[in-house]
């Protein structure tokens, strides 16, 4: 790989997840990172020495920096619109962590800066890159379970309350994931986004309408704790959310058979996780046959299989993975699903 052939990044923001998109960089075989930026110069200068980079406390160091090609934005939630259309304005194409950004209009016009600059713009949904997703993907396209009408999504478990202060590894001290003008939301928002981009992915389906009720039940934070979602999709199927972060035990406290995602098909049903296991029935016959599906590959590998691509559209003049519309369709469901929590109404979305 030559230089040219290499995606040289800058970091904005060096906190928890900036760590594993750290290694994957380095991991990955078309991309280096330059320079590294967080406000609290701590951060910056650890992410700093595990990749060999720069470290400064300064956005603009970043942005001007000659030997940064695109950035990668790891900052609390509320700070994504900002820094993404300041860095389609320094000429700099974006990676953002997930989600887009908190609101509707926002991510339109984050969309249009990086049109207008003509630089590429991808959130990081590194999920769809997980051998279980494409599996699925490929097995839902090719109609293994026929049409398909209905899906379940359900994440209940506890997260502990060092969590709202330091995230899971503790290395940023930060309240930010405690209030809706920061993160944008709870469980729906900071998890869940995920597994409905997957289910995006894999089905091709696009939310029109939601209805949700949620609330906060046992944390003390602003953004709710638990929330349960029913959207129809634009082929007519209808889906199910039930999501909690307060619950002791929850469903991830039940056999591996029981965890994953389900989506439901006219000929039948598929669940997939990490794993993938598929019922299917024969043609005029009630026997229901499950067998689990190999899988090759790693989940390890998802984010520097994801950054190669996007460092692959860019050197190709392609359009990039997992593009700003793709994070948009999920500002939309999210803050459908909110809207309609608050007014006890039916939602619909646009597209």
């Amino acid at each position: 790989m030559t230089k040219e052939q290499t995606l040289r990044f800058g970091f904005i923001g060096c906190g928890e997840i900036a760590v594993a998109t750290a290694d994957a960089m380095q991991a990955a075989k078309n991309a280096t990172v330059t320079i590294v930026m967080d406000t609290k110069r701590e951060l910056a200068e650890s992410l700093g020495e595990r990749l060999q980079a720069a470290a400064t406390t300064e956005i603009t160091d970043v942005l001007r920096h000659p030997e940064v090609d695109a950035v990668y934005i790891a900052t609390p939630h509320h700070l994504h619109a900002p820094q993404v259309i300041q860095a389609a304005e320094a000429g700099k194409h974006v990676l953002v962590e997930k989600p887009l950004t908190t609101s509707v209009a926002d991510g339109r016009q984050m969309i249009a800066a990086c049109q207008r600059a003509g630089v590429r713009l991808s959130v990081c949904y590194v999920m769809r890159y997980m051998p279980a997703t494409l599996e699925a993907r490929r097995l839902v396209r090719e109609g293994a379970i026929g049409k398909v009408i209905g899906f379940s999504i359900r994440e209940v478990f506890k997260k502990r309350a060092s969590y709202w202060e330091g995230g899971y590894s503790g290395r940023a001290q930060t309240d930010w994931r405690q209030f809706w003008q920061t993160s944008g939301g709870g469980i729906l928002n900071i998890n869940i986004t995920h597994n409905l981009d997957r289910l995006r992915y894999i089905t091709g389906l696009e939310a029109v309408r939601v209805y949700a009720e949620y609330d906060t039940f046992a944390t003390p934070v602003e953004v709710e704790d638990s929330i349960a979602v029913i959207l129809r999709m634009d082929n007519g199927a209808i889906g199910s959310v039930q999501a909690a972060s307060c619950v002791p035990g929850g469903s991830w406290g039940e056999g591996s058979a029981a965890r994953g995602d389900h989506i439901y098909g006219t000929q039948g049903t598929l669940v997939y996780s990490h794993r993938i296991a598929l019922a299917t029935s024969e043609a005029g016959s009630e026997q229901v046959t499950w067998r689990e599906i190999e899988l090759t590959g790693g989940d390890a590998e998802a984010r520097t299989r994801y950054i190669e691509e996007f460092v692959a559209a860019v050197f190709g003049n392609k359009p990039a993975p997992i593009s700003g519309e793709d994070g948009l369709a999920m500002v939309q469901i999210v803050q459908a699903a909110y809207e309609s929590g608050r007014t006890h109404r039916p939602v619909s979305i646009e597209h």
